[in-house]
């Protein structure tokens, strides 16, 4: 995808975001990891390729960062694919086979005007959210998942990279709220947004069943935006090829790893087709002032991803 997030705070970059500066042997500006750098990386490939041979497709989607439903998604209802291979941050000595499902939710909460002295005489819409929100916080942290156990190689290797507690269970985070009129009025309505992802083991639909009729009890439930976590087997055949193919030009064993954002591959692995998100960057700098991608890392991506075509062609 080539669009890219807003730049944020300015006076927090140390360059301008849209310049492309460079030093130190990298490349600084808004979207340089996510993902201009893959970008790059996959044009010069399939400009170098003898394109006769494969029956590939070459995509470059505008509304990644807003959901893909006008990009991506009308591709994978367009082509009948065998693999796709996407060029998000993944670094260059893994490959990105699983990632969490989105589970978006607003709860709102209804009450009854009165005068900020008098709160009996009124029903505070802010405290129906809030003890909702604990609940719902409590539940979710009590809910075991068991993993897919062909996920073994996948959750070893991210442990190695990302040893924090949320990646394999529900992250839980209350991102925006709103509600109230003035300081001395009782409010009468307060909504909040959740942002929660879910591990492979459990869909999306279950959950929200779950929530609605077991956790909420003061509020509205309204989804913002669910999607079921998704990957692809480390057994896959292309994945095999691809692990060779970094073998054989970094000399190191690559490493697969699940990421707890969520890509535009979710829209491929719902038809069953193979996914492989492969690309130069680090996912953390991604989103981040002064973000950045580093001419070795887009050096050596080019290098396999261009082997691994060509081993494919074998």
């Amino acid at each position: 995808h080539y669009d890219v997030v807003p730049p944020g705070d300015l006076k927090k970059w140390d360059t301008d975001p849209f310049s492309g500066y460079i030093k130190d042997n990298k490349v600084f500006g808004r979207g340089a990891t996510d993902m201009k750098g893959g970008l790059a990386v996959l044009m010069k490939v399939f400009s170098e390729i003898d394109t006769k041979k494969y029956k590939i497709v070459f995509s470059a989607v505008p509304d990644e960062e807003i959901g893909g439903l006008h990009g991506s998604l009308k591709l994978a209802q367009i082509y009948d694919s065998n693999l796709v291979v996407i060029g998000e941050p993944s670094g260059s000595t893994s490959m990105t086979l699983a990632e969490k499902g989105l589970f978006q939710l607003k709860l709102k909460g209804f009450g009854r005007l009165a005068h900020g002295s008098l709160p009996s005489l009124g029903d505070n819409a802010i405290l129906k959210v809030m003890r909702d929100l604990e609940r719902l916080n409590t539940e979710i942290n009590k809910i075991n998942i068991d993993l897919p156990s062909d996920l073994e190689e996948i959750i070893k290797d991210t442990e190695t990279i990302y040893n924090l507690p949320e990646v394999f269970k529900i992250s839980f985070n209350p991102s925006v709220i709103k509600g109230g009129v003035k300081t001395n009025v009782v409010p009468d309505y307060c909504e909040i947004e959740i942002d929660m992802r879910i591990p492979p083991g459990i869909s999306s639909n279950s959950l929200l069943d779950y929530v609605k009729n077991n956790v909420i009890k003061e509020t509205i439930v309204e989804p913002i935006d669910l999607s079921d976590p998704n990957y692809t087997s480390p057994n896959d055949n292309y994945v095999k090829i691809f692990d060779k193919a970094i073998k054989e030009v970094i000399g190191v064993k690559a490493k697969k790893i699940i990421i707890t954002g969520a890509t535009d591959g979710r829209f491929f692995r719902y038809k069953g087709v193979p996914v492989i998100v492969y690309g130069p960057g680090e996912l953390g700098v991604a989103h981040n002032y002064n973000e950045f991608v580093s001419f070795d890392e887009l050096n050596r991506s080019y290098r396999v991803l261009k082997h691994f075509f060509e081993l494919i062609n074998d």
